[in-house]
């Protein structure tokens, strides 16, 4: 957990920068101070504002300087944005590797390519927990289709089918199916606990994702599973498909198991739900935990954010290298 350099602002206040660091003003109910602590800069790579944060364009110039990245998020925890520097001292994009992107984009045969291997690792990956929680699920007839896909709408078509079987599991996996049975997926507002807390972690997850792209050479806007068109960044939602069932799904099954996380720990807001800041903080030391647990790839040895940009690194080299590319499956 000493390994993530990641902060999570839960409360009211002001961010600031003093004297060469970063300070947070915590507010009361009359948004007068009633706090003040440090945030060290050396000690962190990016900051989670998951609340009304005021900062002004000094600290986010010194916050540019020390390549450190903001994810703001809504009232009700919807992501709305990133604020990522732009500066000298931040990772280098290379033209070579944005032309050679944008170019295997266009090539449908290799788009597709990306694109299936992305999405047979997410099976897996999904198919997995089902077996470890001793469900009998058979992935093999939706890898098999996936195999005859010619185009990104195949492939979608594949995995939406795919996803629909495994969700069905989810309420063999889940003990209490009275609060978090599960029926449909819904995200924009999600429309039960189980959505919300879906949601939620698939939110940290893509996050994490994007800020693992941002420290390597490609392009967060060109995705190759995900259409791009309409999106400002899609290339870690591609990156998160691996990533979901592992971190997230296991996350969730766990802590509700557990009963880390009940039905206490939501709050409903103006008709939509979401977590107490009590329920963040249990989540996010979770999240922390199995983002820096450590995994044995050939020789070397990595945490799963190290594992995440060797992904990302991965698809570099297909797209610049033509080398064979093939989704990371946990063991």
């Amino acid at each position: 957990m000493k390994n993530d350099r990641t902060h999570f602002i839960l409360n009211n206040g002001l961010l600031r920068r003093k004297d060469d660091n970063l300070y947070f003003d915590k507010f009361d109910n009359d948004e007068q101070i009633c706090d003040t602590k440090i945030i060290p800069i050396n000690a962190i790579d990016e900051i989670y504002l998951l609340t009304k944060v005021s900062i002004d364009s000094y600290t986010l110039a010194f916050l540019a300087d020390q390549n450190i990245l903001l994810h703001f998020f809504g009232p009700f925890g919807s992501f709305r944005g990133n604020f990522y520097p732009n500066t000298p001292n931040s990772v280098n994009k290379s033209g070579f590797v944005l032309l050679e992107q944008l170019r295997s984009f266009d090539d449908v045969t290799k788009r597709t390519y990306i694109a299936k291997q992305i999405t047979v690792a997410r099976m897996q990956n999904a198919a997995k927990n089902c077996h470890k929680y001793g469900i009998d699920f058979d992935e093999k007839p939706f890898l098999n289709a996936l195999e005859k896909a010619n185009n990104n709408l195949e492939i979608m078509a594949c995995e939406g089918g795919f996803a629909k079987a495994y969700f069905e599991c989810w309420n063999k996996i889940i003990k209490d199916n009275k609060s978090f049975k599960f029926t449909i997926r819904s995200k924009r507002p999600p429309l039960d606990k189980i959505n919300a807390f879906i949601s939620y972690v698939n939110t940290r997850i893509y996050n994490v994702c994007l800020s693992e792209i941002y420290k390597t050479e490609l392009d967060p806007r060109i995705s190759f599973l995900h259409e791009p068109n309409y999106r400002a960044l899609s290339l870690h939602l591609d990156l998160a498909e691996i990533f979901k069932p592992i971190i997230g799904d296991n996350l969730i099954f766990s802590m509700l198991n557990k009963k880390e996380i009940t039905a206490k720990d939501f709050a409903s807001d103006a008709g939509r739900l979401r977590f107490t800041n009590e329920a963040i903080k249990k989540i996010e030391m979770q999240m922390i935990d199995r983002l820096s647990r450590t995994y044995k790839i050939g020789e070397q040895t990595f945490t799963m954010r190290q594992v995440i940009r060797k992904e990302a690194n991965k698809i570099k080299r297909c797209i610049c290298e033509n080398s064979p590319y093939e989704g990371f499956v946990l063991a």
